[in-house]
């Protein structure tokens, strides 16, 4: 899931000029499985084209992925956002690293991002300058103090957000501007309830007899996440809708591995703690820099069985291969970090298993 949150300069319609081209560029990118380093170069580069030069847009941009335990993150300009722990301690601070969106050209924007583990029942308090800078009679600021105290007083963490209007109204000050606060929770996969879906079709249309081959290489690796793609193309299986999570779930860790461990040779093993999960990521980001070749194939075969079918999925990538048993046998305490996605795909698939020293992943989901 990706959330962005951002603060025009300016009020009103002036500062509202940028919003929509924003948003185009956010939702299309994201919907077509663009890594967020494209997405902020793209949002970057459509708001330095169209902004007057003394317009910009402050923006915290998350990644957020329930299945790999983890939040991506960059702030550009936005005041600091706060990784609660489920009894309200703050964890880490979302500090802003970077100038605001409409600034810099495309040679000096920096896409760097921070990653932060995100376990089930932790929360991201998100808000805008608006909540700082409200001002009392006597023009005091609400500021980072005061919010800092709310935070540390909180008992209750779905109370928390009541409690941050409750202490602005308290203040008695005056917004002087839009006020923007965003409090979200990290799910466990057990608690994930799917959206409501509608669709037209009776079923009778879908494709149930079908294969399809999608070999990623090179640059593209660099630049371009397939699995939103993927995913969309199999919601046109009638009996697959209702497991799209399962499906995105299953896709995403299948890819992830063969990406990360096995063309870029990263060791899960790096994430032990809450700095080797940031090393671990500054890591990745270099070695997919410097990446001139190796592939990641995905196989898709699609049969009819009796009133439903079976699709077959086959992940095979270019590295070395890993022990996959010795990764399957590891105490749960040593996955804290790392280590949970071959099990989580065991579970979400209705079969998994691997062959060629770890190098090919075999995956079914039968309706």
């Amino acid at each position: 899931m990706r959330v962005l949150l951002g603060d025009f300069t300016g009020h009103g319609l002036p500062a509202a000029v940028g919003a929509m081209p924003l948003a185009e560029v956010f939702y299309g990118m994201t919907a077509k499985g663009y890594g967020m380093a494209q997405v902020l170069r793209e949002m970057n580069a459509k708001l330095k084209r169209i902004l007057p030069v003394d317009m910009f847009c402050c923006a915290l941009l998350l990644n957020l992925s329930m299945q790999r335990g983890s939040v991506e993150v960059w702030n550009g300009g936005m005041p600091d956002g706060y990784r609660l722990a489920v009894d309200g301690q703050v964890l880490s601070v979302l500090s802003s690293r970077h100038l605001p969106l409409g600034i810099l050209d495309a040679e000096r924007f920096d896409d760097s991002t921070e990653v932060l583990p995100l376990a089930p029942g932790e929360r991201l308090l998100l808000l805008s300058d608006g909540v700082l800078d409200t001002a009392d009679d006597q023009e005091r600021l609400f500021g980072v103090q005061r919010l800092r105290r709310v935070l540390a007083d909180n008992r209750d963490p779905v109370r928390l957000f009541d409690e941050v209007m409750q202490a602005l109204e308290r203040f008695g000050g005056r917004p002087r501007d839009d006020i923007s606060l965003c409090d979200i929770r990290m799910f466990s996969a057990e608690e994930r309830v799917p959206a409501p879906m509608i669709y037209s079709d009776s079923g009778r249309s879908s494709p149930l007899d079908w294969s399809l081959g999608f070999e990623v290489r090179g640059q593209s690796l660099k630049r371009f996440n397939p699995v939103p793609y993927l995913v969309q193309l199999l919601q046109e299986i009638h009996g697959l809708r209702a497991r799209t999570g399962n499906l995105h779930s299953v896709l995403s860790e299948l890819y992830s591995n063969a990406l990360e461990h096995g063309v870029l040779g990263l060791d899960s093993q790096l994430k032990r703690d809450v700095q080797g999960f940031a090393d671990y990521y500054q890591e990745r980001a270099r070695r997919l820099g410097v990446l001139t070749d190796g592939y990641v194939r995905i196989d898709f075969q699609v049969e009819p069985q009796a009133d439903g079918g079976r699709l077959m999925i086959e992940v095979r990538d270019s590295g070395a291969g890993f022990d996959v048993q010795r990764v399957l046998a590891r105490p749960s305490l040593e996955q804290e970090l790392s280590g949970r996605g071959l099990n989580l795909v065991r579970r979400l698939a209705s079969s998994a298993h691997w062959s060629d020293g770890g190098r090919c992943a075999h995956v079914e989901f039968v309706w």
